[in-house]
């Protein structure tokens, strides 16, 4: 019977230091915690959406725009990109890179996939359309 203590005993033990290392919603409300589990995201990755200022609604809108890995979420968001803006690039086959060499040149999402669609690449693209023509002229 003592053997049984004991063993219950450890098994205890063992479960609350388990607990005491695993990352908790400490810090969130139940609700924000509640809409960031059921986006999927641990305790440990909601803390670094929320060092870069994200809720789980931001959170959601990425997700909602197609794009649900944290890294590729930080770096279009570094570059000034908002959610639906990256989702519309990254929908029309864009890199981070090309898109932001797109728009500086004040073209859309869909407008530079048109043109590039059909062969066109961003220096003639910008170069025709600055003479008025389209991808289809």
């Amino acid at each position: 019977m003592r053997q049984i203590k004991l063993g219950g005993l450890l098994v205890a033990m063992l479960f609350l230091a388990a607990c005491g290392s695993t990352p908790s919603w400490d810090g969130y409300s139940p609700v924000e915690a509640s809409n960031l589990q059921a986006l999927g995201l641990s305790p440990s990755e909601a803390n670094r959406y929320r060092e870069m200022g994200f809720t789980s609604d931001t959170i959601k809108r990425w997700y909602d725009a197609g794009i649900t890995d944290r890294k590729t979420v930080t770096a279009w968001h570094d570059a000034g990109f908002h959610a639906e803006e990256a989702g519309q690039w990254n929908k029309a086959r864009f890199d981070l890179k090309d898109a932001q060499s797109w728009q500086r040149e004040s073209f859309t999402a869909m407008e530079a996939e048109d043109w590039r669609d059909k062969g066109f690449s961003l220096k003639e693209a910008d170069k025709l359309r600055k003479r008025g023509l389209t991808a289809d002229s």
